[in-house]
């Protein structure tokens, strides 16, 4: 008694191509083993090609010369790239650059403006590092007396001998 195969899912869909002689090689004696040993699948076959060839036989329309220009303008319409300038993405990444750059120039002035604030105008602080020496000494510059006593001193070597001998006054 024959046993009843028929074909696979993969076997039915691959039928077509073994019938117009385009299944490669494999495909092929998987199909006529399971013709060979199967009367269902045998008859699936018969089927299929009596199917192809009434459809053979029906009247083929012709297409109007309307079709096919509409047919041919989508296709060139598919064909033409969009604008990338045109789409929502391109927008929104012009908006982000736009609120990117000013932020960035905020944050570039505040710095500039701190660096001068912090670098360019005097501090107390900076003045006294400045004059570090001088305030170290200050005592014995009012011990001194007055600049222009130092000024003279400075001038004139014979001075401090001509008012106390050489001595120096505490």
């Amino acid at each position: 008694m024959e046993k009843l195969t028929r074909l696979t899912t993969e076997q039915r869909d691959n039928l077509t191509a073994y019938l117009d002689g385009e299944l490669d090689d494999d495909g092929t004696r998987q199909i006529e083993t399971v013709l060979a040993h199967s009367t269902v699948a045998r008859n699936d076959v018969e089927v299929l090609a009596k199917t192809y060839e009434l459809l053979d036989l029906l009247p083929r329309p012709k297409a109007s010369g309307e079709f096919t220009e509409k047919t041919v303008q989508t296709a060139k319409l598919g064909e033409v790239r969009l604008d990338p300038r045109q789409t929502v993405w391109y927008r929104h990444g012009q908006r982000i650059l736009r609120w990117a750059s000013w932020a960035l120039l905020l944050f570039v002035a505040s710095c500039v403006g701190f660096a001068v604030a912090r670098y360019q105008i005097p501090r107390q602080q900076d003045v006294l590092l400045d004059n570090f020496e001088v305030i170290q000494k200050l005592d014995d510059y009012e011990k001194a007396g007055s600049f222009e006593f130092l000024d003279a001193l400075s001038h004139d070597s014979g001075l401090l001998k001509r008012m106390g001998g050489g001595r120096a006054t505490p």
